[in-house]
C-alpha cells in the first residue's frame, strides 16, 4: 500500500485505488460532513464516486431534459435533493429517482463501451 507520504497528487495519482490512508490532499476535498470519519477502507468507494460523477458531468447531452435539470442543480450547484424538489416542483423522492436512472443509464453506457473497447484491442482483424 502507498503511504500518505508518497501520495501528494491526487488527480493525477496512480496509486490512489490502493491509498491505505487519507492524507491531507484527500481530506481537503471530502464534503465537510464526512471530514474526519472516514476510514482507509472509504478511499476505494470515494474514488469510484468521483469517477461517477465525472462520467455524469462528461455525458450529461444523454440524459433527458429533466434529467440534466436534476443534475446540474445536485451536482454542479450542489443544492440537496429537497431543495430541487421544491425548485423544479417534484417529489424528494422523484428527484432521487432521477438520479439513480442516471447513474444507472450512463454506468451500462460506459461498461459496453468498455467492453466493446475491450473486445477490439483483442480482435485480429487481418
Amino acid at each position: 500500500m502507498i503511504s500518505p507520504v508518497e501520495c501528494r497528487s491526487c488527480p493525477t495519482c496512480s496509486f490512489k485505488p490502493k491509498c491505505d490512508a487519507i492524507c491531507d490532499d484527500v481530506e481537503s476535498v471530502l464534503p465537510s460532513m464526512e471530514t474526519g470519519r472516514v476510514d482507509y477502507e472509504d478511499l476505494a468507494k470515494l474514488y469510484a464516486g468521483r469517477i461517477m460523477t465525472r462520467i455524469i458531468l462528461d455525458n450529461e447531452d444523454l440524459l433527458t431534459d429533466k434529467q440534466r435539470e436534476v443534475v446540474r442543480l445536485y451536482y454542479r450547484e450542489t443544492m440537496m435533493q429537497k431543495e430541487i424538489a421544491e425548485k423544479i416542483g417534484i417529489s424528494q423522492q422523484a428527484v432521487s429517482d432521477h438520479l439513480e436512472a442516471v447513474k444507472g443509464r450512463l454506468w451500462k453506457t460506459f461498461k459496453k463501451n468498455r467492453e466493446f473497447k475491450k473486445a477490439a484491442r483483442n480482435t485480429n482483424f487481418s
